[in-house]
């Protein structure tokens, strides 16, 4: 078995950023087009939010009441918008988002959402604006309320996402946890009729993400150091060079505090582009990267 390792090594320490919640209620609207009428005296913008994974807090609702009274907004899981630039992936909010602005008040805030074209490219650093979608997926948006409803703002999910919208396989979705996994399969069976797919088998890299390490044939890996003053949700994932996730490799959602350092690998084999961004995600915020050149 040939192996061909690369080590990397890059050192942080992440800190936490405290910023506004949103509240989160019920949604008030069913119907997309609803949504569109905003109340009088609110502005409403949405742009991307850099920093996080096309499937975390990667969107920004920017709003401003210039009315002299109180206005509440909703938005739906399952609300779609469309990207200015259509190289650019569209997305779906995952998350029942309700605010209350006071008048005169600015209020940005950061939604979670997740890509719904994973063909098109995630924005960068630069800023991309967002609008309404005219109509709604009912579909999307039932898998969307349950991702809301389970807080599943995870790879997972997203994968599921493009199972639904792009007619994928459901053996299609894959991740770390096999619960979720499941139940994301089974969710979308219902709404699709298509049949539940047989647990991967122990050999299966592609499905199975506690295959042996024996099935890898080039072992490409690497490593990141750090510490913690307390506990955290880690996260290390492999992306294009369109800032699209291609897979995770390593989750923890409880990561203990202390000094330590993690390893992944991945199989360059299977994954054969030439360039890969491997990114680790502390509370779902990007901390650090590593570029993995393979030529």
């Amino acid at each position: 078995m040939k192996t061909l390792t690369k080590i990397f090594l890059l050192v942080g320490v992440a800190f936490i950023s405290l910023g506004f919640e949103p509240k989160t209620r019920e949604p008030l609207f069913d119907q997309q087009a609803q949504l569109h009428a905003l109340p009088a005296g609110l502005l409403a913008e949405f742009e991307s939010n850099n920093g996080f994974s096309h499937y975390g807090k990667c969107l920004k609702l920017k709003i401003e009441n210039k009315s002299n009274t109180k206005v509440d907004y909703t938005i739906p899981a399952g609300y779609q918008l469309q990207a200015s630039d259509s190289n650019y992936q569209n997305l779906v909010v995952t998350e029942n988002v309700f605010v209350s602005v006071l008048p005169k008040q600015k209020v940005v805030l950061p939604i979670f959402a997740m890509c719904t074209e994973s063909h098109d490219a995630a924005p960068g650093s630069e800023v991309l604006t967002y609008k309404p979608l005219p109509q709604s997926n009912q579909n999307l948006s039932e898998l969307c309320q349950l991702i809301a409803q389970e807080k599943w703002h995870n790879s997972e999910a997203q994968q599921a996402v493009w199972c639904l919208v792009e007619d994928r396989s459901l053996s299609r979705i894959s991740g770390f946890d096999t619960a979720v996994v499941r139940k994301l399969q089974t969710k979308i069976a219902k709404l699709t009729n298509k049949k539940m797919p047989l647990a991967p088998a122990k050999t299966d890299y592609h499905r199975n993400y506690y295959a042996t390490p024996s099935v890898i044939k080039i072992k490409v890996g690497g490593s990141y150091s750090f510490y913690f003053s307390r506990t955290k949700s880690v996260q290390i994932a492999m992306f294009n060079t369109q800032n699209v996730l291609v897979r995770e490799l390593y989750k923890n959602e409880q990561e203990a505090p202390g000094r330590k350092t993690i390893n992944y690998a991945f199989d360059a084999s299977v994954y054969t582009e030439p360039v890969y961004y491997m990114r680790m995600f502390v509370d779902g915020e990007k901390r650090l990267e590593t570029k993995m050149n393979l030529n």
